[in-house]
């Protein structure tokens, strides 16, 4: 905990490590997660459409951030901020194209979550 999944349309030139290593230092740098808890991965999406044009250009990114329960509204829009901002950081996005950045926080309940850290 917590699992950040990074989904982004393939005509993005997305560099997956550099960026994914930016999220997880910002979660740390938030106070709310302890570094060694956090897994994140990505997904490039080939099948997409965004809308209902087909040949518009357009691009998206969704961050999905799922913690255990028991924060605050307040402490989720928080971290939801915090990432928004750091995945824009350094990043080449398309000059012609119309890039959607978004970013869902969402609850794992602690009662059905499962961990085992295995040494």
């Amino acid at each position: 905990m917590p699992h950040l999944v990074l989904e982004y349309s393939s005509n993005l030139a997305l560099e997956v490590q550099p960026t994914l290593l930016r999220l997880n230092q910002a979660l740390v740098a938030s106070g709310h997660f302890e570094e060694n808890a956090i897994k994140s991965r990505a997904v490039r999406r080939e099948d997409y459409l965004v809308g209902t044009q087909p040949q518009a250009r357009r691009a998206f990114l969704h961050l999905r951030l799922a913690i255990l329960t028991g924060r605050t509204l307040e402490e989720k829009k928080q971290v939801a901020d915090i990432l928004g901002a750091a995945v824009q950081k350094e990043q080449r996005w398309p000059q012609d194209t119309q890039v959607q950045v978004t970013v869902d926080v969402v609850d794992m309940q602690r009662e059905t979550y499962f961990k085992l850290s295995l040494p």
